[in-house]
């Protein structure tokens, strides 16, 4: 008898799946720190570290993209 995976199941046995998802996930929480970004005064102490915060979801952006190219090309 075979049994159908669910979405979640599928996911954590699809490495390509869970990279694309990672990729995402940190695209949106960019977006979302962008809108915290938006509303907060040039220059302040708040602004940034919201800015230091947005770089780093933008280089977790750039690994989450070079992991999904990794895994692309070794199932290639």
């Amino acid at each position: 008898m075979t049994s159908m995976l669910s979405r979640s199941d599928a996911l954590l046995h699809d490495p390509l799946l869970q990279a694309r998802r990672q990729v995402a996930e940190a695209e949106e929480r960019r977006e979302q720190q962008m809108l915290v970004l938006s509303g907060l005064a040039q220059g302040s102490p708040a602004r940034i570290y919201g800015e230091h915060v947005l770089s780093e979801i933008e280089r977790s952006i750039v690994l989450s993209r070079m992991h999904h190219e990794l895994i692309q090309n070794l199932l290639g």
